[in-house]
């Protein structure tokens, strides 16, 4: 090729911007490093294979990378190797899945849109670990800032979630006040007010009906949310009476309230407080509480949620109580217990249960429908035969 066939501009034509350029290009091209060929599932498979996730949480990874990521990198974007995926690749990832993904709302609310970002982000940092992506690439994962309504509204523990807690606490922290809480909470579908209130005489034990009596006290200190109408009695299981009469025999503070009641939760200052009921919720929310590793790959020796349950609700995956209470009313709408059982029993009106606890997706419904069905079925067998 003569001298005059050589397009390529020289160095000397070119400006101080166009070889600082050239240079970067140079040294970005000498310093990225050799990865590894891997297919989004693959890489998906391995981040899975070398986690240890709660069971709820691990559903909502598994949804989130697997039934989203995946299926864009495949379909949508036409990524086989993982290696091609971009900041701007992530980018669009975001609004298709905010915008076009969702399959039981029109668009995702601004509490889901952070958690899937953030679940990305956790997963694109471990492939860079496994140098399956460019490095730094996780910074390209924007997480949106959400507002309080929006994150209070979507919070809800699930029911494996809550299991997975109340079998830890079973097994190491048995029939403690932490246990009690818990099991009482995740077991009645009481709001915090109703829970607090409880005094010893309220407690009903097995061998005469089992059940919890919820009164509103307001000249005595403790009141429930819709008054005198709240009030309820609300029936327990044997397996709850059983830890409760083993709590009143062996954990229970004896301590009196400045009313001189006998409050059923206690601590040396006398009934516990809202407060700190509060606190266990959110220290016992924590995946690193009951021995899973941190969704975001924190280290639990470093983490200010993790080393202090005052800090707790620091970790984002901890809950206050009321996502418990969504939590129950959600799983017995899928047991198919009617609302107006619930509605009774939890102390809420049917149209609210609608409007904020029914979390069913349509084809939960349909189940719960056939369920109750059936059920009418077993008891009148005349009817439809």
């Amino acid at each position: 090729m003569s001298a005059a066939d050589d397009t390529s501009p020289k160095v000397s034509d070119l400006s101080a911007e166009e070889m600082m350029q050239m240079f970067t290009d140079t040294m970005s091209e000498e310093l990225s490093p050799s990865l590894s060929s891997k297919t989004p599932k693959e890489a998906v498979d391995k981040y899975f294979q070398t986690r240890n996730m709660r069971a709820g949480t691990e559903y909502t990874h598994r949804s989130a990378l697997y039934n989203h990521l995946v299926v864009w990198c495949d379909e949508v974007r036409g990524i086989t190797d993982l290696s091609e995926l971009t900041g701007n690749d992530l980018a669009d990832y975001r609004v298709w899945r905010r915008e076009e993904a969702p399959t039981k709302v029109k668009k995702l609310r601004p509490k889901s849109e952070e958690t899937q970002q953030k679940i990305l982000r956790v997963f694109i940092k471990r492939c860079e670990q496994w140098e399956f992506v460019n490095p730094g690439l996780h910074e390209y994962v924007l997480i949106p800032k959400v507002s309080r309504s929006d994150e209070v509204r979507d919070e809800i523990l699930d029911s494996d979630a809550a299991r997975q807690i109340l079998d830890w606490l079973a097994r190491y922290e048995y029939a403690s006040l932490h246990h009690v809480i818990w099991l009482l909470y995740a077991e009645s579908g009481a709001r915090l007010g109703g829970i607090h209130s409880l005094d010893v005489s309220d407690y009903v034990s097995q061998r005469d009906g089992g059940h919890l009596k919820l009164r509103h006290r307001p000249k005595t200190g403790t009141t429930l949310k819709n008054g005198e109408e709240g009030e309820r009695d609300v029936s327990i299981t044997p397996g709850v009476c059983n830890v409760l009469d083993d709590y009143l025999d062996d954990k229970r503070v004896d301590q009196t309230d400045e009313h001189g009641r006998s409050p059923l939760l206690t601590t040396t200052h006398g009934r516990v407080s809202k407060s700190t009921i509060r606190t266990y919720f959110y220290a016992w929310t924590r995946p690193c509480a009951i021995g899973m590793e941190c969704p975001y790959g924190r280290d639990p020796r470093e983490c200010d949620a993790a080393k202090r349950n005052n800090w707790a609700f620091k970790c984002p995956d901890s809950l206050s109580t009321h996502p418990v209470r969504k939590g129950y009313i959600t799983a017995s709408l899928k047991d198919a217990i009617p609302k107006m059982v619930l509605s009774e029993r939890c102390d809420v009106s049917e149209k609210i249960l609608d409007r904020h606890y029914d979390f069913r997706t349509k084809q939960e419904k349909m189940e719960s429908r056939m369920r109750l069905m059936k059920m009418a079925h077993q008891q009148n067998q005349k009817y439809g035969a």
